[in-house]
């Protein structure tokens, strides 16, 4: 880990929850999901910005693993299938799911999103499923 991420790391004193492993293993298996891209939205320790929801390229999200603070996934998908006819929504909780209990990735519920955490900033208290 470099040292920019070790300073703001001491400075803000967030505990890791997840290790560059864990993160390895979620991106490899959703890289991997045969289905239509999920969509995640995620907040890096080095910004403020949080990076909205849209599609991701799992082996760049990996390169930036040791700064993410949380990654929510968006389990319904909305595929476009044209201008006069609505978009189609598909459920792939089950697979998001599948995915982070097959590694012991413990999550929370955020709104209707599954919220994995990299860090914990003091005060944190997620309820964990």
């Amino acid at each position: 880990m470099n040292e920019k991420l070790l300073k703001i790391i001491n400075e803000r004193q967030l505990v890791s929850v997840m290790n560059k492993t864990k993160w390895r293993e979620v991106c490899e298996d959703f890289e991997e999901l045969d289905s239509p891209h999920i969509c995640i939205r995620y907040k890096l320790i080095t910004s403020d910005d949080i990076f909205g929801f849209s599609p991701v390229w799992w082996d760049q999200l990996l390169e930036d693993a040791s700064a993410i603070e949380w990654l929510d996934f968006e389990p319904v998908v909305s595929e476009h299938r044209g201008r006069l006819v609505s978009n189609k929504k598909t459920d792939r909780s089950a697979e998001i799911l599948s995915i982070l209990r097959r590694h012991s990735i413990r999550y929370s519920n955020q709104e209707s999103y599954f919220r994995v955490w990299g860090y914990l900033t003091p005060g944190d208290c997620p309820e964990f499923v």
